[in-house]
């Protein structure tokens, strides 16, 4: 090449022409002149190296041009781009290096003039051929650089694309919403009209083809089986004690747990009765709310005043303690057997439900989440869901919550699976999942007094719901509580001019006319949940013509219940201390109205429901638990007596004072006073539970002696719901 002859310059299918500064792509001319081909003639001079912004200023401006620089460099950056196919985000040829240059990154080769390039005849045959092939080589390798480039491009983005889905997908998967059951249809499977297992806390239990139950008739109860698909059911003719509840099943369906009362000790054992049939055997004494474990092989249980969690082995052998909860009310063992769920008693037998491992670790609670009282559950047999009783101050209602929770999802979920027009309770799972069983109710209740001539009770106030009656002194007015509402009104004794006393959530129970028919005490449930057993009592008055209730007897006061007037109305007896059947806390308290001073009658401990005699020289109350005996005080003598030994419920006076009618286990009778000589006027019906008074129904009695109750009206029956899952 002659001296000071420009090179040419190869890279890719382009050739640069330096002499006459013509860049040609595949021999083709390109239309790419003036600054954009001298810059790229600067930079293929030093291919590899930085090329400053200021170098290319001196090189393409004199120092006396005034010109935009940076737009003009940018702008003819761009068009040398747009020539060679380049781009600034994925350079082949040309690199910029921000605020500092660029670089030529392709392969250049020098040749020699541009003739000797452009033309091939001109060269010897062996140099052509040599060149003819480098230029194809490094046009393959050019190729061959692309294409990986664009593979790796491409598999790059295929990658991101499939770690985007699969981070996605495992989000939701752990944020789904699970699968959650729900009712699609409802059947009745009994018609027999008897209580079923409610507030007694006897469960429905299933061995896959029957369902087992408990039913209370007037005198007796039963343990019944029926079929999965309804039909009549069959007594079982199980007669392990007088007292006794239905607590579990085993999974082969070969016996059933019983939790049996002996009456002897008042204490609760737990038995297996074989199916289907056979005598019964004794596992464990004092065990209350017993299950089995899912593998049989040992029994749960509840002592020390329903705190203490134990097992035994089902042959009876070693006893051992487990947790300590705040209360009980019933259990559930999760089928894996490493769980518990206690049901806590905060306000009788519904309140919160609290978890622990099966060896009593970790005992807290669980749906904190949830507001309603909570009723006993039970686990589905593949243990992914839980299913309970929930109270929304006005019926109970089934519940589900998903066992199925995760990292991102710590709480369960839950779904409300009934609402009315009936409550349901004590809900329990087909062996399947496909169906849950419980026991459904809707309350109703006819006020009826007793016929002596037909020996039956027969409607009262044309058969209104309503209990817990009493009359003014002067045989005008009647003061009720409305069943199953709860609330006290007041009328005329022919059901005219009703008037509404108290609203909810305030739950009265007892009214008791002050003897000038101008005010009204009653107790009032703690809490306001009419059906449960509470913790505390309080006593009210209130005017007969309306207006807000007073408290009279408060939880300063250490509580009270069953408020009785002394004839010439100066003063109130009632109930103080604890609530609970047997509590030695209990006494009977003589309140001052107008001084507002209290006096404990003495010898009163462990008393309970006093009533005073109209003629203000007698107290009769209640004592123990099971039975609860009669005691009589006399104001002359200062002393109690015990009227008889028998299990009494509800007393109440005659007008005359001469005698006290009361429910003995299901029997009305009436005591003579003050000897104490029982007579048998005739047996109960089936009454309504009275708010908390499940197994008793309630008892009073009208101005002329009648006894008076209120007979159970309602539906109460099992019913089976067909599930879906969604």
């Amino acid at each position: 090449m002659p001296v000071g002859e420009k090179q040419s310059y190869r890279f890719g299918p382009f050739e640069l022409d330096a002499q006459c500064r013509q860049l040609r792509k595949d021999g083709v001319g390109l239309k790419l002149q003036g600054q954009p081909v001298q810059i790229l003639e600067i930079l293929l001079e030093k291919p590899g190296q930085l090329v400053t912004r200021e170098e290319l200023r001196e090189r393409l401006w004199s120092s006396d041009t005034f010109v935009d620089f940076d737009h003009s460099l940018n702008t003819a950056i761009k068009k040398l781009r747009q020539a060679l196919g380049d781009e600034a985000d994925t350079p082949r040829y040309i690199e910029t290096l921000p605020r500092r240059g660029y670089r030529f990154i392709g392969e250049p080769h020098a040749g020699g003039s541009p003739r000797e390039i452009s033309e091939p005849g001109a060269l010897a045959g062996e140099e052509f051929v040599t060149k003819a092939a480098t230029a194809l080589v490094d046009a393959t390798i050019t190729a061959v650089d692309e294409s990986r480039r664009r593979i790796r491009r491409l598999v790059w983005i295929v990658a991101t694309t499939i770690a985007v889905v699969l981070a996605i997908a495992a989000v939701y998967w752990w944020i789904r919403p699970v699968p959650m059951p729900r009712i699609v249809a409802v059947h009745a499977l009994t018609k027999t009209k008897y209580r079923k297992s409610w507030w007694s806390q006897n469960l429905l239990l299933t061995d896959g083809v029957n369902l087992y139950f408990q039913e209370k008739e007037p005198t007796s109860l039963k343990t019944m089986r029926v079929g999965l698909a309804g039909g009549e059911a069959s007594d079982l003719k199980i007669r392990a004690g007088d007292i006794g509840s239905l607590r579990d099943i085993s999974q082969d369906g070969s016996g059933l747990l019983l939790s049996v009362y002996d009456r002897e000790v008042h204490r609760y054992d737990a038995w297996i009765q074989p199916l289907p049939d056979g005598p019964p055997r004794l596992i464990v004494k004092d065990a209350r709310w017993a299950v089995l474990s899912p593998d049989g092989r040992r029994v749960l249980f509840v002592r020390n005043n329903d705190r203490d969690l134990y097992q035994v082995n089902v042959d009876g052998t070693q006893v051992k303690r487990l947790a300590t909860f705040p209360d009980f009310t019933g259990f559930a063992i999760s089928p894996d057997g490493q769980r518990v769920r206690a049901l806590v008693a905060t306000n009788g037998p519904r309140g919160t439900i609290w978890e622990a491992g099966a060896d009593g670790a970790n005992p807290h609670r669980i749906f904190p989440q949830h507001k309603e009282s909570l009723g006993q559950g039970n686990w589905s047999p593949d243990g992914k869901y839980f299913f309970f009783g929930s109270w929304d101050g006005d019926r109970l209602n089934l519940w589900a919550a998903s066992e199925q929770t995760s990292w991102l999802r710590r709480k369960p979920q839950l779904r409300q699976l009934t609402l009315g027009p009936l409550e349901y309770a004590t809900p329990t799972v087909s062996r399947d999942g496909q169906h849950l069983y419980a026991v459904g109710r809707e309350a109703h209740g006819q006020l009826s007094v007793y016929d002596r001539n037909s020996g039956q009770f027969v409607p009262y106030l044309n058969g209104i719901s309503a209990c817990f009656v009493d009359f003014s002194r002067d045989n005008q007015w009647v003061a009720y509580v409305s069943y199953p509402e709860g609330t006290l009104w007041r009328s005329r004794i022919d059901g005219s001019e009703r008037r509404q006393l108290t609203m909810p959530p305030l739950a009265p129970v007892n009214p008791r006319w002050s003897p000038d028919g101008k005010l009204i005490a009653f107790m009032e449930l703690s809490g306001g949940d009419r059906r449960s057993m509470p913790g505390k009592l309080r006593v009210y008055i209130v005017s007969a013509e309306g207006g807000g209730p007073l408290l009279l007897v408060g939880d300063n006061d250490g509580g009270g219940n069953d408020p009785t007037w002394s004839p010439d109305g100066t003063m109130i007896a009632y109930g103080a201390g604890g609530i609970a059947p047997g509590d030695r806390s209990r006494e009977i308290v003589l309140l001052d109205l107008a001084r507002q001073k209290s006096a404990k009658i003495p010898g009163s401990e462990g008393m309970w429901s006093a009533r005073w005699s109209p003629n203000g020289k007698y107290l009769v109350a209640l004592k123990g638990a099971l039975p609860r005996k009669l005691y009589l005080f006399g104001f002359d003598s200062q002393k109690w007596k015990e009227l008889s030994p028998l299990n009494f419920n509800w007393p109440s006076w005659s007008r005359d004072s001469k005698s006290v009618v009361a429910l003995q286990d299901g029997v009305v009778v009436r005591i003579g006073i003050p000897g104490g000589e029982v007579e048998t006027i005739g047996p109960l019906p089936d009454l309504v539970r009275a708010f908390w008074t499940e197994g008793t129904g309630w008892l009073g009695i009208t101005p002329d002696g009648r006894p008076l109750t209120t007979l159970d009206k309602g539906i109460e029956e099992i019913y089976a719901f067909d599930l879906e899952y969604k």
